[in-house]
């Protein structure tokens, strides 16, 4: 995912002298051409993250599309006030655009770790927030909010999900599974191999999305009532709570059950690679399609 942005966001560098790259020190090399094709509009501006929003404002603000790229806990948890202030309060239209989200970092420990990035860019208000699951995603936010005038916040993972080998296009809340057992909502890329479990008929309605701040209470609550679905209601992140948990417990009657796989409120003192810690914690893709059969085998 983070490499074929590298080369969505060069290609529409090139064609769109609006838009202008700050980066926190990572993707300098991945983004070269740019560089090349207009030192202008590229910087790297280094270990200065909170400079960097402060900055994006103000390019944002003289009629360009400021681009800032950094790794997630730096970005959010470091640089909030300066996202509240800079970009919420101002309004204008700008990317975040992090990686290492959650625990992708996993070799380098909890300083690098940031599983709630979502929740707390989401409490800002104006912000739009995205977990994309692949690639194609991840174009399709950049297209559709080009031109909105607000600013955007995009997590990037190192891994995507394989959606687009069950559909080439799909909508939001896309109903990739059908059974009135129950609705399980998968949040980017959460699991990966979605082809497998959806293949695996499993008991409960699968639906998709990438939205966060957005998330579709109307049309998941039409998805319940139009295919008369149980709702015992189920919502995997790869992440923190995001907040869609407590819209969905707020905004629709009489839920049966409602349940939360995603990364726990712990600090991970355990290092190594990224699916040994997904084991470790049980969110690995065979770990959450068993929790699912749990919760939806009565």
């Amino acid at each position: 995912m983070r490499k074929n942005f590298y080369k969505y966001l060069t290609s529409i560098f090139k064609n769109d002298s609006r838009i202008v790259i700050l980066l926190g020190d990572i993707g300098v090399f991945s983004l070269k051409s740019a560089f090349d094709h207009d030192s202008s509009r590229a910087y790297n501006l280094g270990i200065m993250e909170q400079s960097m929003i402060g900055a994006a404002c103000g390019l944002s603000k003289s009629g360009l599309i400021p681009f800032v790229h950094s790794i997630a806990p730096f970005i959010t948890e470091r640089s909030y006030e300066q996202l509240k202030l800079n970009l919420g309060y101002e309004n204008v239209n700008s990317f975040i655009v992090s990686v290492g989200n959650s625990y992708d970092y996993a070799g380098l420990g909890c300083t690098h770790h940031c599983p709630n990035d979502l929740k707390i860019v989401s409490s800002i208000p104006n912000f739009k927030t995205y977990c994309p699951g692949n690639s194609n995603d991840v174009q399709e936010i950049i297209n559709k909010n080009l031109e909105t005038q607000c600013p955007k916040y995009i997590r990037l993972s190192e891994e995507e999900n394989n959606l687009t080998s069950l559909q080439a296009n799909y909508e939001d809340l896309a109903e990739l599974h059908y059974n009135q057992n129950g609705i399980c909502i998968i949040i980017g890329n959460a699991i990966k191999d979605i082809v497998s479990l959806v293949n695996s008929n499993p008991k409960y309605t699968i639906v998709y999305t990438y939205n966060i701040s957005d998330f579709d209470i109307k049309k998941l609550n039409s998805i319940i009532e139009r295919g008369g679905i149980s709702k015992k209601i189920t919502v995997v992140e790869p992440c923190s709570d995001s907040g869609i948990i407590s819209k969905i417990a707020t905004s629709i009657k009489n839920i049966e059950s409602i349940n939360s796989i995603s990364v726990p409120k712990m600090f991970i003192e355990k290092y190594g690679k990224k699916e040994n810690i997904d084991k470790y914690l049980e969110l690995d893709d065979n770990s959450i399609v068993e929790k699912l059969s749990k919760i939806y085998e009565h």
